[in-house]
């Protein structure tokens, strides 16, 4: 691992070395004065004199640039943001929850064999006690990811980014926004039901109830599969780095206690923002830095 360590360093040393010297010989040898004498430049020069021509493009050129800067400069105050923030560790966090049972969850049994009403009865039943023996076994982990994507708080980060962005010219935008409000009242109402079927199947051990929970988990599951990818997309269209949030957050609450962050007005809170993301910055580069020379 040393040897191979120590090799990436001298190859890229080298690719360094090589490439200043390619740059100084074409210098040398006047490489940049014939491409500048070739007739196509002249030819740009006359287009470029045009005056119709030249309105049009700076036009488009102009509206695409606002576009970008404004998408960057958007992306960039939200991340500044200690609230977001907050609510995007909440969210990877039910991510992460959703990720410890994701590949166990259990898949319905077909009923091609069922020849019956009642082997069909009893496949139902059969499909709908492996799912619930599943949810009492992952009820914790459910419990967490469910109430982190889809928590009402939530809505502070989905009405940021709208207020941020002008969504209806961003369409990849606005297309991950609605798949996630889409999804968030499923997941606020189907659960609270679960919970209630469930609390009162594990009283009575009603089979009315079991068959319930039976109909009712495989599209829930679905749902909160949905939604763990949506909000992956839209952190990951945002350009969240979660190890950066969770840095972030950390960091600002040793510093400053929520108990008196809270009595201080928002000018102070966002000057201390400020000063936190640039100590975990400066935290994080000199980490891949350290990291890029030990690998």
């Amino acid at each position: 691992m040393m040897r191979k360590s120590v090799y990436r360093k001298v190859i890229f040393i080298m690719l360094c070395v090589a490439l200043l010297l390619l740059i100084a010989i074409a210098w040398k040898v006047q490489v940049f004065q014939i491409l500048m004498a070739v007739p196509f430049f002249p030819v740009i020069k006359s287009v470029l004199n045009n005056s119709w021509f030249c309105s049009i493009c700076c036009s488009i050129i102009a509206v695409y640039l606002i576009y970008k800067w404004q998408v960057w400069y958007s992306k960039r105050k939200l991340k500044a943001d200690f609230r977001c923030n907050e609510v995007i560790e909440g969210v990877y966090d039910g991510i992460e929850e959703f990720v410890k049972f994701y590949q166990e969850i259990p898949k319905k049994e077909q009923s091609d064999g069922c020849k019956t009403d009642e082997d069909y009865h009893l496949l139902r039943k059969k499909n709908a006690q492996v799912l619930v023996d599943f949810y009492s076994k992952y009820k914790g982990e459910v419990f967490v990811a469910n109430l982190a994507m889809a928590y009402d708080g939530n809505d502070l980060l989905l009405d940021s980014i709208q207020s941020c962005f002008f969504i209806n010219l961003n369409f990849e935008l606005l297309s991950i926004v609605n798949h996630v409000k889409n999804r968030l009242p499923n997941l606020r109402k189907k659960y609270p039901e679960i919970e209630e079927i469930f609390t009162r199947y594990e009283k009575n051990q009603n089979e009315e109830d079991l068959i319930k929970l039976g109909n009712i988990l495989p599209t829930y599951f679905m749902d909160l599969k949905f939604m763990a990818v949506y909000w992956k997309a839209l952190f990951d269209y945002l350009g969240y780095d979660p190890t950066f949030i969770k840095l972030f957050v950390d960091t600002y609450n040793s510093k400053y206690p929520i108990e008196q962050d809270m009595k201080l007005p928002v000018e102070v809170r966002n000057t201390q923002a400020k000063e936190v993301e640039k100590l975990v910055r400066k935290a994080m580069r000199a980490n891949q830095w350290k990291n890029f020379w030990m690998k």
